[in-house]
Order: C-alpha cells, then structure tokens, then sequence
C-alpha cells in the first residue's frame, strides 16, 4: 500500500510540474520593437494575417512602436523640410538683395546734400593772373 501511495504522490507531483510548465513569454514592449524593425516588422504582418490576434498585448504593442516611428519619421521630414525652406529663402533674399544693389547702382541720381563738395584745381603758374586787391 505505502508502494501505490508513494507512486500515487510521484504521479501526482509529476502532473502538477507539467501542468505548470514553462511560464509563457513576457510580450515584447513598444521600446523593444522599436529597437528591432525586423521583429516589428515580422510582428505586424502576423497579426495582420491572424486577425484573432488583434487584442493581443503584443500586437497592440506592434501598432504602438509602428506609430510612434511614423511620427519620429515624419518630424525628421517636416525638420528637413524648414530647413530646406529656410536656405532657399534665404538664397532668395540674396538674390533680391543683389538685384536691388545693381538697380540702385544703375539708377544713382546726383544728390546735392549728399554730395562731395569739390574744390576747383589751382591755377598753373603763369597761365592765370592773380585777381588783383580792390582799390580802395
């Protein structure tokens, strides 16, 4: 009898071990797939395929970590974007800046109150006479 009851507690043990098993794996969380495209990448064409899957933890994490790298993706696009719009116009501003020099250069008008005051050469030696001091 202590034989049947020992092999009985042996059976027992052995069923509640396996019954347990090995604990199921942890779902990958959104930082994890970000950092590894080709899992998410796999992850998401699975769980588009196996649409009961669609309340899985995983999966829902899937669709997290895609559209948060969409996000990131389209402000690198948008930053990139300011930044070319920013050295065109400032290209462009370079441009009108020169085209108005060269008009205002090319249509400069003489100003009387802005303009040099020149004095006339002096006379050469002999050529010129000398006014005379009134009499007087």
């Amino acid at each position: 009898m202590a034989r049947v009851r020992d092999c009985i507690g042996l059976v027992t043990g052995a069923l509640l071990v396996a019954a347990c098993g090995a604990p199921e794996p942890r779902p990958r969380t959104v930082s994890e797939l970000m950092a590894d495209p080709v899992v998410l990448q796999g992850l998401v064409s699975r769980c588009a395929e196996q649409r009961e899957l669609a309340g899985d933890p995983e999966c829902a994490n899937a669709r997290t970590a895609t559209e948060r790298l969409a996000a990131r993706q389209d402000a690198a696009r948008e930053a990139a974007r300011q930044a070319e719009f920013e050295r065109q116009r400032e290209l462009r501003r370079q441009r009108e800046e020169r085209e108005r020099r060269a008009t205002e250069d090319s249509t400069r008008r003489f100003d009387p109150y802005s303009s040099p005051v020149a004095i006339d050469p002096p006379a050469a030696a002999g050529t010129a006479s000398a006014p005379t001091p009134p009499a007087g």
